[in-house]
């Protein structure tokens, strides 16, 4: 191609080569490459792996010591730190759903059974609460959901706390008042802080050793119709 004239006037005249260029031994360095620097005598060695592994630094005594005397964590609530309680507050809540007939016989005499406040006044307590503002309470619908919201935001004690919470009238307005047992002698202060919904309502302590009272709180509990009175519009449950 190179002795084609289309080629020749554009490449000129293009020389064969006379001999075959010899191919570099792989021993020989190449001309491109950084000759290799001579290691001189005095040069220090450097520490093979083993040595490395030998002088690996070890975790001292006292550090391990450190890690394994770390405080621990401190329950998020003051309730967790109280004794333990003679009423498990899940064995109640599984009595309470699991129980369909003859609720007053067997439920509400093993809720007294097992409580025994008189005998453990700091492990539980009981509290009756009334809505404040019973007469804004004019609609049904806006007056449940008031109440369900409530349930909801008290979602934070649930480990601590059963709840009934009865909607009262066949007419408006509609009173609200509920029945809960709370962890500890008073009502947790986590609640009163956490809770808005808690200042809507007028608190007083059950008195266990009124049987008036008492009687009071198996009817909410059971849902008894009529209550004081007066039918039950709603009635819900907070376990």
């Amino acid at each position: 191609m190179v002795n084609q004239p289309n080629f020749c006037k554009v490449l000129g005249e293009v020389k064969q080569a006379e001999s075959v260029i010899p191919i570099r031994s792989a021993k020989k360095p190449s001309p491109l490459k950084e000759p290799v620097k001579p290691k001189l005598k005095d040069e220090p060695k450097k520490e093979t792996k083993k040595e490395a592994k030998k002088e690996a630094a070890k975790p001292k005594v006292e550090d391990v010591e450190e890690e394994e005397e770390a405080p621990k964590p401190q329950p998020k609530y003051f309730l967790d730190l109280l004794p333990p309680s003679k009423m498990i507050l899940d064995e109640w809540k599984r009595l309470y759903s699991n129980t369909k007939t003859n609720f007053h016989e067997f439920a509400i005499k093993r809720f007294w059974d097992i409580r025994i406040l008189s005998h453990d006044p700091e492990g539980y307590s009981l509290w009756f609460c009334n809505y404040k503002y019973n007469d804004e309470n004019t609609v049904s619908f806006f007056t449940l959901n008031k109440v369900s919201g409530f349930l909801q935001r008290m979602d934070l004690a649930r480990k601590y706390a059963f709840g009934k919470m009865l909607v009262i009238g066949s007419e408006p307005p509609y009173k609200v008042k509920g029945l809960w047992l709370f962890r500890g002698k008073e009502i947790p202060q986590f609640v009163l802080d956490e809770c808005y919904d808690m200042e809507l309502y007028e608190w007083s302590k059950v008195d266990t050793s009124d049987e008036a009272q008492k009687e009071r709180v198996n009817a909410m509990i059971e849902d008894q119709e009529p209550f004081e009175g007066e039918p039950l519009l709603d009635a819900k449950c907070f376990k």
